[in-house]
């Protein structure tokens, strides 16, 4: 398997030779709900301890600048450890299988690198070196890198799932209600004496492809006003922005704030839209965070727009 490592490292060069937006350290500290560190030349020099400290719970968080920044050097780790204690090898792997993210990682490949990714694959899957993950290499040929691949969509498919309209169904807290799509998951409500405040959130998949959270706090206005729950919010945003007064139904009084914000990785910086609503005296808070595409931008709007306050 020593030729696949030379060969990626060649297909891969010109991502391998710059720094990744985001590092494997970094995105450890996003799975621990934490802000990801820049990257330093010293802390993330990508050692054998270094992958084996952070590849585990780092993968899942890679933009697809950063995974593909990696993958020559995990190819390299794992056909050195077959026997992998640290579990670098499945979390490879299984990066390496469908369903795609949103933005896309594994649609970003060119030919030469695909090539790479599915004779690595093949040599796990064909072999008995690596039985541990034979079966998601396997299951990863056939669902994606294998011609006529059953879970690849086309780009007609793609598209037609991004212009298939978006049902909704209507939800409804003690004193707000709105529209969500029908595909969304609920919560449940949720009480947080500590924080004083009571939270539901509904996500999935929106517009085909882009996974999605709408998120709705209710707060006691003693706790927080609406003027340094803005201020509070406003920290989310990549810029400075000033919130713009909204009309709510039901509410007395309403803000919004929306624009990009920091997302996991810099590379990938999400969209998000707030709306602060008074209700007698509590403040009801609609967050949706979504990504900066035209299709996504008019559902949440959507969404925002069916927002209103109602008696408890």
């Amino acid at each position: 398997m020593t030729s696949v490592v030379s060969r990626a490292f060649e297909v891969f060069h010109s991502d391998v030779a710059v720094p990744p937006p985001l590092t494997l350290r970094g995105a450890n500290a996003v799975d621990s709900y934490s802000q990801a560190m820049p990257f330093d030349p010293a802390e993330d020099d990508p050692t054998d301890e270094y992958l084996e400290g952070f590849a585990f719970w780092g993968v899942v968080y890679l933009d697809a600048r950063s995974w593909r920044h990696y993958l020559p050097r995990l190819i390299d780790y794992v056909v050195r450890h077959p026997d992998d204690p640290a579990m670098v090898t499945e979390a490879l792997v299984r990066s390496l299988r469908p369903p795609d993210r949103y933005p896309p990682r594994l649609a970003t490949l060119d030919t030469d690198q695909e090539d790479v990714v599915r004779t690595f694959l093949e040599q796990i899957a064909l072999g008995d070196v690596m039985p541990h993950v034979q079966a998601d290499a396997q299951q990863a040929l056939e669902e994606w890198w294998l011609p006529d691949a059953r879970c690849r969509p086309t780009e007609q498919e793609i598209m037609a799932l991004r212009t298939t309209p978006v049902a909704h169904r209507l939800v409804r807290g003690d004193v707000y209600r709105l529209s969500v799509p029908e595909t969304f998951t609920a919560s449940g409500l949720r009480v947080i004496p500590e924080e004083s405040r009571r939270v539901q959130t509904w996500g999935g998949l929106m517009c085909g492809d882009a996974h999605t959270v709408v998120a709705v706090n209710v707060t006691p206005l003693y706790a927080r006003s609406l003027a340094d729950s803005v201020r509070a919010r406003a920290t989310l945003f990549r810029d400075i922005l000033p919130s713009r007064p909204i009309v709510v139904p039901g509410s007395s009084r309403a803000e919004r704030l929306d624009g990009l914000t920091h997302g996991d990785s810099p590379a990938e910086p999400q969209m998000l839209a707030i709306v602060f609503a008074v209700a007698g005296d509590e403040l009801v808070t609609l967050s949706i965070r979504s990504w900066p595409r035209d299709d996504l931008a008019r559902e949440v709007d959507r969404i925002l727009a069916s927002f209103e306050i109602i008696e408890a």
